[in-house]
Formats: C-alpha cells, structure tokens, sequence
C-alpha cells in the first residue's frame, strides 16, 4: 500500500488539528514576549495531539518500541505573542514515506486571528536501540486515515 501524502491531499481531507495554549509566564523572555525555543515544544505538542485525534495516542507508539526522532526543525516568527495570550497551535500531516514522516504548524493568536507563527518538523521512525526503521504499516494507515476495517 502507498502512504505517500501530499498536503493539498491532506488539506481536502482536513486532516488539521487545533490545540489550544494559553501562554504561560515561564515561556515567556525578560519581554514579556514568547521565549523562541517555546514554538518548538508548542510544535511537538500539536503533533502528539494531532497523533492523539487521529487515534495514534504517541504513548502506544512508544510501547510497541517506535519513536519518531526529529530530522529538521524550521520556524518563522511573524509576530509577538505575549504572557497570557490564548494561541492555537494547528497541525497538519504533510508527507509520510516509507521511513519519514514531515508536519507543517501554524501558531494563531485565539483573540485577534493573527498568524503568528509557521513552521514544520520531518521526523525518522527510529527502533527502541535508535536505528532508522519503516514506520509500521498500522502507524502508517492510522496517519493517513487508511485503516482496514
């Protein structure tokens, strides 16, 4: 079975997942402006939940002895984003091959709709003992929504 995903593909199955955040003072720099490294968690957050929705809870990957480890990290800061503003941190699976899977992120302020970040993160199944590994065809039809039945 191919589990290649494009994002228009995925963008038609409105496969986005929303996670809301309202910042907390400790991600936050001697501004008062979210802390830089503080996207990168909220990222890896939205995918987790992304994973949980789509009835992968990262837990159960993990027990069955898969990780996914992160490749590639990008992010681009468009506006500040302060203590206390309620964001929504949105997920979307952009690609899945045979070993790799890609997510692209949209951080938005809830109040005002701005967007206030992009970015995504490519990540390689990897075994219990760290070697790259296929991503498991029960992993790879639950991203995609191919289950059988």
């Amino acid at each position: 079975m191919d589990h290649s995903v494009t994002a228009q593909n995925q963008l038609e199955k409105d496969s986005a997942f929303a996670l809301d955040i309202t910042v907390r003072f400790a991600e936050t720099d001697l501004m008062g402006v979210v802390h830089h490294a503080s996207y990168i968690v909220w990222f890896e957050a939205g995918r987790v939940a992304w994973m949980g929705a789509a009835g992968l809870p990262y837990a159960q990957i993990f027990n069955a002895g898969y990780n996914f480890a992160v490749t590639d990290v990008q992010c681009r800061y468009r506006t500040a984003i302060r203590f206390g503003d309620p964001v929504q941190v949105i997920t979307r699976l952009v690609s899945l091959r045979s070993r790799q899977v890609e997510f692209a992120y949209a951080v938005v302020n809830s109040t005002t709709g701005t967007l206030c970040a992009t970015g995504s993160s490519s990540h390689i199944c990897v075994d219990r003992a760290g070697a790259m590994t296929r991503v498991p065809t029960w992993v790879a039809e639950g991203l995609t929504g191919e289950r059988e039945t």
